[in-house]
């Protein structure tokens, strides 16, 4: 797991295919229904994991909104956590 800092201010994790199950995902872009192979990111605004190729895609014409913002936070610490709670195992 590792954290995205981006100049949008966007809370993003960069994942593999294995921190996906941890969660009960398999994988696959939410986007394009791609593998994301190596490595995807979890966008907690919207909710879902996206390849490389989608993400920069999505970033590139994201805007963030102050009304996404508690729900963004809420949903990027769940995941954190739940990432978090398997490295300490």
């Amino acid at each position: 797991m590792k954290i995205i800092e981006n100049k949008k201010g966007f809370k993003i994790i960069e994942i593999t295919p294995k921190e996906c199950l941890i969660w009960g995902g398999y994988g696959i872009c939410d986007s394009c229904n791609e593998c994301i192979c190596e490595k995807g990111y979890y966008v907690a605004v919207l909710h879902c994991v996206m390849c490389e190729k989608c993400y920069q895609r999505w970033y590139a014409g994201a805007k963030r909104y102050a009304e996404d913002i508690p729900i963004e936070k809420m949903n990027f610490l769940r995941y954190k956590r739940i990432l978090e709670s398997q490295e300490n195992n």
